[in-house]
């Protein structure tokens, strides 16, 4: 679990701070593929959070991100039952199309390059995830 806490803060420091691509989009994304139903709620709040932090660490309006990732987030979920979204064709597509998604509405640049490095990335923390044993099957479990 402290490994999960981790790389979601590296994610947002490095989004924030460094990198145009929408790293901590791709790291929440492959979280609510991997956790149980159980978790989404937790994911989505983690999510609804993060977008507030890049928000304000990008100076822009505050709530756009947290909006579009509880929205794309959702939408994965409305899925989950008609497609099996635990697999890698699944986690590659819902990551290109959600990575355009960000970058256009947020007005960055070179969309197709990042949202393919995004992809793949996507796909090899999925399988790192996998490769670990962290699985749906997994509690994440908070203690504050």
């Amino acid at each position: 679990m402290f490994f999960l806490l981790l790389i979601v803060l590296a994610a947002l420091l490095l989004e924030s701070v460094a990198i145009t691509l929408p790293l901590f989009l791709i790291v929440v994304l492959v979280m609510l593929v991997i956790f149980s139903e159980k978790q989404n709620n937790l994911v989505l709040a983690l999510a609804f959070f993060g977008g507030l932090i890049l928000d304000v660490s990008a100076v822009r309006y505050l709530g756009g991100t947290s909006l579009f990732l509880t929205c794309w987030l959702f939408l994965i979920l409305l899925y989950e039952r008609k497609y099996e979204i635990n697999t890698i064709p699944f986690v590659l597509a819902s990551s290109f199309f959600g990575i355009i998604l960000y970058l256009w509405f947020f007005g960055y640049g070179e969309i197709l390059i990042q949202s393919i490095v995004g992809s793949i990335f996507s796909c090899a923390l999925f399988v790192i995830f996998k490769r670990m044993g962290i699985s749906y099957k997994e509690k994440m479990q908070f203690n504050f």
